[in-house]
């Protein structure tokens, strides 16, 4: 009786294993379905390029791709800021809920802008020669927390997939580590050669790369690829979930995946930070839409729900001497949990890092 038992009970186990892996192989199809349907809308379309605003660049870091832009600052500052923004997000976003608006020129005193009109930047696949220089000076956390008193340039653009930046055609060029080559290409394309005060000699510009929750992986992405480009320094704000709390995320991904882009109005859901403020704070700055591109919803979810940060090990191996400023909450964001932040500060230990627990601690940033 107890041999037909365990074998019955093993059978029973048997089937429901070959259930959830058929459920399972055909949710997977139908996300690859959508996503196919929807790159073949999407190269069927006339592409165009309708910017914002007027101080908004176009910047091409590939062959068909251009990212849309904004840079602050003068060319020759000795030190430039690349910023990347979150899943869903855009800088139109960001400007509106003014978190981390560090790039406000008016605030920072800076009249200057490099990103009025609608230029056009070329840069090949392979990048220039970014290495950096032995006789360059160290980058403090001071010029990370303090860059507004700081001559800083400071470049910002939307990723893949979101805004009017290209679309993101297949999951792939949305994951991660892919949009952390972007980012790089970013950097080696607006990074400048400037003349040391020291040395009378060419050096490049310092480079401290930056992003809020997505915008922060794929700043450690860019760190650990060891390309053309280097940073200086990285500031990371509310980090996405991270290994393996990320598994919860990665199913809620694909699931919205397969549900598709959200119905008009597409608005965002707001984020906690904001709970419990008046009507005058959060209606104007909580109240944002969503920045991803409809053809890209599919690419960039999919992608998204395929990324995790590097390997534990080589985070800590790579920027063990990068100065490093992390900006965190906890606040009951489930997106963005402290916990991300605090495995984070155990990786890298040298890290300065500050936790928000109301919107007025955010003002601290």
């Amino acid at each position: 009786m107890t041999i037909q038992t365990n074998a019955g009970l093993s059978r029973l186990s048997n089937e429901n294993h070959e259930q959830h892996e058929t459920t399972r192989e055909e949710e997977e199809h139908n996300i690859l379905m959508q996503e196919e349907e929807n790159t073949t809308t999407t190269n069927t379309k006339e592409e165009h390029w309708a910017p914002l605003h007027e101080d908004i660049s176009e910047l091409r870091i590939a062959e068909g791709v251009a990212l849309e832009a904004k840079v602050y600052g003068d060319e020759d500052a000795p030190v430039q800021v690349v910023w990347g923004h979150g899943l869903g997000s855009s800088m139109t976003n960001e400007d509106k809920e003014s978190l981390w608006n560090f790039w406000d020129v008016s605030e920072r005193g800076d009249a200057s802008s490099a990103g009025n009109g609608t230029a056009t930047t070329t840069c090949d696949d392979d990048g220039s020669d970014g290495s950096a220089s032995e006789e360059e000076e160290e980058v403090g956390l001071e010029n990370l927390e303090n860059l507004k008193d700081e001559k800083v340039r400071i470049v910002r653009y939307n990723a893949r997939g979101h805004g009017y930046s290209s679309p993101a055609e297949t999951s792939s060029q949305a994951k991660w580590e892919n949009m952390a080559a972007d980012m790089l290409k970013v950097a080696n394309l607006k990074q400048q050669t400037r003349i040391s005060k020291k040395t009378g000699k060419e050096k490049k510009q310092k480079l401290i790369l930056g992003g809020a929750s997505m915008g922060a992986a794929v700043v450690l992405h860019a760190a650990v690829q060891r390309g053309d480009v280097f940073p200086d320094g990285m500031v990371l704000v509310i980090p996405p979930t991270i290994y393996e709390q990320r598994k919860k995320r990665e199913k809620n991904l694909k699931k919205k995946a397969l549900e598709g882009p959200p119905p008009p109005p597409r608005l965002r859901k707001p984020r906690p930070i904001f709970d419990g403020e008046p009507e005058e704070v959060y209606v104007p700055r909580a109240t944002v839409e969503f920045g991803m591109r409809d053809e890209s919803y599919v690419a960039v979810s999919v992608g998204a729900a395929q990324s995790n940060l590097p390997p534990p090990e080589e985070i800590s191996n790579v920027v063990a001497k990068v100065p490093c400023l992390l900006l965190a909450w906890d606040c009951g964001d489930k997106t963005h949990p402290v916990k991300s932040a605090e495995e984070l500060k155990k990786l890298i230990p040298h890290c300065e890092m500050h936790v928000a627990k109301t919107l007025e601690d955010t003002e601290q940033w």
